[in-house]
């Protein structure tokens, strides 16, 4: 009686760990698009990036440039792609780390094309 309540126990512990530790936004995907091709590199250096994660993020916008469903976004005519942009902020969620996602998510709440630099 007792393996089973302690399985569930462990179950219901490891699913609030793992939704605690998703960043969470109430900003849409087009916002959070327009501020990733908005935000300068003085930001990401304020959220103390990494240079392989300045690197992977500049990548990040310059596919998001091409990809991204943001309002004035020029797209190429031939596009092979005609992606949403959520697998562009997917890879943006992957190379940051929680705390520099949320403090973006929070930059970029500041206005439509972004917010005060983080601190």
């Amino acid at each position: 009686m007792r393996k089973p309540f302690v399985s569930i126990t462990a179950l219901v512990l490891w699913c609030a760990s793992a939704s605690a530790q998703a960043p969470t936004t109430d900003l849409s995907s087009e916002v959070l698009q327009s501020c990733l091709l908005g935000t300068p590199t003085a930001t990401w250096t304020a959220l103390k990036l990494t240079p392989d994660q300045l690197r992977r993020v500049q990548f990040v916008q310059e596919a998001c440039k091409e990809e991204c469903d943001v309002a004035g976004v020029k797209k190429k005519a031939n596009s092979i792609s005609s992606a949403d942009g959520n697998t562009i902020l997917s890879e943006l969620d992957n190379i940051l780390s929680e705390d520099q996602y949320r403090a973006w998510v929070a930059y970029c709440a500041g206005s439509p094309v972004g917010g005060q630099v983080p601190k």
